[in-house]
C-alpha cells in the first residue's frame, strides 16, 4: 500500500505539470503583472522549491531581478516561519518584491505551496483569490485522477483475473484433448502474465517424476516430455514437493491441486523487465485453479476413452473372428481419420467417425451365420434381416452412454444420397455427414473383400465403382475426399492386407 506521504508526492507532481496549469498562467499572467511562478513540495516538514518553469524552465534566476541562490533562500525561510498557515498570503523578498503564496492544501493535509514572485502593486483581493481558487481547483481534478489511477492499478489484477477465468472456461468447452488443452493454457498463461516463457509438467504415476506437457517461449533444444524428480532441487521440484508457490523478480512457480499436487505452472521473463509482482500471482494462481477443472476434466474424459476404445477393440476382434472375409477394422481407420481431417469435422466428430468405423457391423452378431455365409444370393425374408442391421447396431451402440454420437453415423449408414436408402430414406445433407463418410468406406471394404455371393475386385475397379455411384448413392465431395486420400496419397498400403 502507499504512504499518504507517497500518495500526496504523486499528486503534487501530476499537479505542477498539469496542462490546466499553463493554460491557469496564460489567463493571469498579464493581470498579476508577469511575474515568476515556483511551486515546492512539503517533504518532511522542509520545503523544496521545484526549480523548473511552467513550459519547461520554471528557474527563476534566469529573471536579471533575482539571484539564484538569495531568491530560493529568501523563500524557503518565509515558508518554514508560516508552515502552519494554510491560508494564502503576499510576503516580500529583496526588500521591494511582492510574492504571494498559495499553501496547497488537500483533505486539511498541506502537501506543498504554490507562489508567484515580482507581483504589481494595487492587485486586488478578489483577484488573489480567485487565483487561488483555480489553483484548488486544478488540484482537486489532479487528486480525482490519481485516486482514480490507483483504484485502476489495483481493480486490473481481478478484471484481468476474471477475464481469465472466462476465457479458461471457453478453453474447457473447447476440447478434451489433454495435450491440445495444456498447450492452450501453456500459451493463455503466457499471454495473461505477459511473459515471455512459459512450461507446465504434471505428474507421471507413480508420483516421482514431472514430466514436461507444455512449453512457450523455449528453444527447440529444451526438450518437451523431459523428466524432472520431484526430489530435485529446482523451483519446479520443490513446489511439487511443497505445494508452495515461489515468487521472484524473474519466475512465479505455482503448484497444480486437486486433492494433490498434479503438477506444476511456471512463467519466466515478464517482457516489461520490471519482474513479477504479487498481483501477478494473484492472477496466476486464479488461472491455475480453474486451469486443474480443466485438466482433470480432460484426464478423466482420456480414461474414459481408453476404456470405450478397448471395449469397441474387443468387439471388433469378436466381429472380425465371426464374419467371413471381413476386413480388419484398422485397415480402413487410417483413411476414416484422415477424410475426418480433411472434410474438417470437429473434434468431437471425429472420434464419432472413428468409433462408428470400427463398430460398424456390430449388429451382424445377431445375424444367423449361416446368413452371413451364405454362396447364393439372398431371399427377401433374408435380405430384410441384413436391412435390418443398422437398427439393430444403433440399438446395440445406444445403450452405451460414452457412444451416443456414434449411434446417427450407424443408424444412416446405408442411406443413399438420393434418398433410395434406408432405414428412413433420407437425402443429401440430411444424412449426417459421418454417415455419409461411413457409406463410401462400407461400400469399398464390401467390393474389395468380396461376399460370399460375389468375388472381389480389383482395387481400380473398386474406385471406379465408388465413382460411377457419386451423387446417387454417396455424397460427391465425399468420394472425391475418398479417391483423393486412397489413389493419390498412398493409402493403398493400409488396405493390401484386406485386399
Amino acid at each position: 500500500m502507499k504512504t499518504t506521504l507517497t500518495n500526496d508526492k504523486e499528486i503534487f507532481d501530476f499537479f505542477k505539470s498539469h496542462e490546466s496549469l499553463r493554460k491557469l498562467r496564460v489567463s493571469y499572467d498579464f493581470l498579476l503583472g508577469h511575474p515568476i511562478w515556483w511551486v515546492s513540495f512539503k517533504l518532511n516538514g522542509q520545503p523544496k522549491l521545484f526549480e523548473k518553469s511552467l513550459e519547461g524552465s520554471y528557474e527563476i534566476w534566469h529573471d536579471p531581478r533575482v539571484r539564484r541562490l538569495r531568491t530560493t533562500q529568501a523563500i524557503a525561510d518565509v515558508l518554514k516561519r508560516r508552515s502552519k498557515e494554510k491560508s494564502p498570503y503576499l510576503f516580500t523578498i529583496e526588500k521591494k518584491l511582492l510574492n504571494f503564496c498559495v499553501p496547497l492544501v488537500m483533505d486539511d493535509r498541506l502537501i506543498g505551496y504554490f507562489g508567484l514572485i515580482g507581483l504589481k502593486n494595487g492587485i486586488s483581493q478578489e483577484t488573489l483569490d480567485m487565483f487561488s481558487e483555480h489553483l484548488h481547483l486544478i488540484l482537486d481534478n489532479c487528486a480525482k485522477k490519481e485516486e482514480i489511477s490507483r483504484l485502476s492499478a489495483t481493480i486490473r489484477p481481478r478484471a484481468i483475473a476474471l477475464s481469465t477465468v472466462h476465457t479458461v472456461h471457453r478453453i474447457i468447452n473447447s476440447t478434451l484433448n489433454l495435450d491440445e488443452l495444456i498447450s492452450r493454457l501453456a500459451h493463455l498463461t503466457a499471454q495473461v502474465l505477459r511473459s515471455n516463457r512459459c512450461s507446465i509438467y504434471l505428474f507421471e504415476k507413480p508420483k516421482k517424476h514431472l514430466v514436461c506437457k507444455a512449453l512457450v517461449g523455449y528453444p527447440k533444444t529444451k526438450a518437451k516430455h523431459a523428466k524432472i524428480l520431484v526430489s530435485s532441487s529446482g523451483s519446479e521440484g520443490r513446489v511439487a514437493k511443497t505445494a508452495k508457490s515461489v515468487l521472484r523478480k524473474s519466475t512465479i512457480c505455482i503448484p497444480l491441486i486437486d486433492e494433490d499436487v498434479i503438477g506444476v505452472l511456471t512463467v519466466t521473463d515478464k517482457k516489461d523487465k520490471k519482474g513479477f509482482s504479487y498481483f501477478d500471482l494473484e492472477i496466476l494462481t486464479t488461472l491455475a485453479e480453474e486451469a486443474v477443472i480443466a485438466i482433470k476434466n480432460a484426464q478423466l474424459y482420456e480414461e474414459q476413452r481408453k476404456v470405450t476404445l478397448g471395449t469397441i477393440q474387443s468387439l471388433a476382434v469378436i466381429l472380425g473372428t465371426r464374419i467371413p472375409n471381413m476386413a480388419s477394422p484398422e485397415a480402413f481407420l487410417r483413411i476414416a481419420l484422415r477424410m475426418a481431417e480433411e472434410l474438417h469435422l470437429s473434434e468431437e466428430d471425429t472420434q464419432a467417425l472413428h468409433y462408428a468405423t470400427l463398430l460398424k457391423d456390430t449388429a451382424k452378431i445377431g445375424i444367423p451365420e449361416e446368413i452371413l455365409k451364405k454362396p447364393t444370393k439372398l431371399t427377401g425374408e433374408e435380405y430384410q434381416l441384413i436391412r435390418e442391421h443398422p437398427i439393430k447396431g444403433a440399438k446395440i451402440v445406444q445403450s452405451f452412454e460414452s457412444l451416443k454420437t456414434v449411434v446417427p453415423i450407424i443408424l444412416y449408414s446405408r442411406e443413399k444420397f438420393d434418398g433410395t436408402g434406408y432405414p428412413e430414406g433420407l437425402k443429401g445433407d440430411k444424412i449426417p455427414i459421418g454417415a455419409r463418410a461411413l457409406s463410401v468406406i462400407n461400400a469399398f471394404e464390401a467390393i474389395i473383400t468380396g461376399r460370399p455371393y460375389r468375388n472381389r475386385v480389383t482395387l481400380k475397379e473398386a474406385l471406379d465403382e465408388i465413382t460411377r455411384n457419386s451423387g446417387t448413392q454417396f455424397d460427391p465431395k465425399i468420394v472425391e475426399v475418398f479417391i483423393h486420400i486412397v489413389q493419390k496419397e498412398g493409402y493403398y498400403k493400409y488396405i493390401q492386407h484386406a485386399h
